[in-house]
């Protein structure tokens, strides 16, 4: 097995040939996904405008406009992880040294039915430990002084007329500051959990794309078959992209501002952070997710047996 180093070196020198550029694909691929979200926003914001007559206001209009942008939400929220394998698709191409085409990001949306086999079996898989890091952490807030600040702004609710509406005039500053300590140990025995159990499937998605396997029952076995050993080595993997993955980080925290902002500049906030989370996720993407990606395919042929390796693409 090469050193990461000499992977990452590989990769920078196989996206120098390709025609069109990496960087093309990759624009076009976030593109899609942000022309997406700016219409998805519009059509919610104009739904929340208050007009007193016309446009929206009519009832006929809402009604249109409000099963719209749900049709829409939906459609976004069911396409988006085949979108995204389109991307992987063509970073398998390039680290076979050949040259990815603007309709092969369709890809993952020709391959629907594995992928979403393998989709709806990670989803089975990942259930069990969203649950048990739900219960250990509920555990261990509760038993432990991490929940005396919780403790302390919900008792004298308790003795209000209409608790949840007593919870709802609590400032969400001070109840998120309150319950953070639950998310964090949450995320940390999700994270341990995760890279347990689902790391093992990490190169099915690889294994569908490149021609391997159509079966995502196979694709899974074989997965874990590859990665038998290699579990950390993948994580040291994913650990020196921590520039990438902290970007990423921090402009989804970005998001988060608003509800810290005061009322009457929250709406402005808000509109400011999604902007910038946008721009800083198109750029940030455009400029490192060939890289990036290309380094995992790399990564991914290295694991295959030779005869796999020469796998034709369908």
């Amino acid at each position: 097995m090469q050193s990461f180093s000499q992977i990452k070196q590989e990769a920078r020198k196989a996206l120098e040939a390709p025609q069109p550029a990496p960087g093309k694909i990759t624009a076009i691929h976030t593109g899609v996904i942000v022309a997406a979200a700016l219409i998805l926003t519009g059509l919610q914001f104009l739904l929340s405008l208050p007009s007193p007559e016309g446009g929206l206001s009519n009832l006929g209009a809402s009604a249109f406009w409000e099963t719209l942008q749900t049709l829409l939400s939906l459609a976004n929220t069911l396409i988006l992880p085949f979108w995204q394998a389109g991307l992987v698709f063509c970073a398998i191409l390039w680290a076979r040294g050949q040259s990815a085409q603007p309709r092969q990001l369709t890809q993952g949306l020709h391959r629907w039915g594995p992928l979403l086999r393998l989709y709806l079996l990670k989803g089975i898989l990942l259930l069990p430990l969203l649950m048990v890091s739900g219960y250990g952490a509920s555990f261990l807030f509760v038993l432990t002084p991490l929940s005396r600040n919780l403790m302390e702004l919900l008792t004298p609710l308790m003795s209000a007329e209409d608790p949840l509406t007593a919870l709802s005039g609590v400032p969400t500053a001070q109840l998120f500051e309150a319950t953070l300590p639950l998310f964090v140990l949450m995320g940390i025995l999700l994270c341990v959990l995760f890279v347990a159990v689902m790391y093992r499937c990490r190169l099915a998605d690889y294994l569908i794309l490149s021609g391997t396997t159509n079966s995502a029952l196979m694709a899974l076995g074989l997965s874990r078959q590859l990665l038998r050993g290699h579990v950390l080595e993948l994580l040291r993997l994913d650990l020196s992209f921590w520039w990438f993955y902290g970007a990423s980080l921090v402009l989804n925290l970005l998001m988060l501002l608003p509800a810290f902002a005061l009322p009457e500049s929250q709406t402005v906030l808000s509109l400011v952070c999604y902007g910038v989370y946008l721009a800083g996720t198109f750029l940030l993407y455009w400029k490192t997710r060939a890289k990036v990606g290309t380094v995992y395919a790399l990564y991914f042929l290295r694991k295959l047996p030779s005869a796999l390796e020469n796998t034709n693409f369908a």
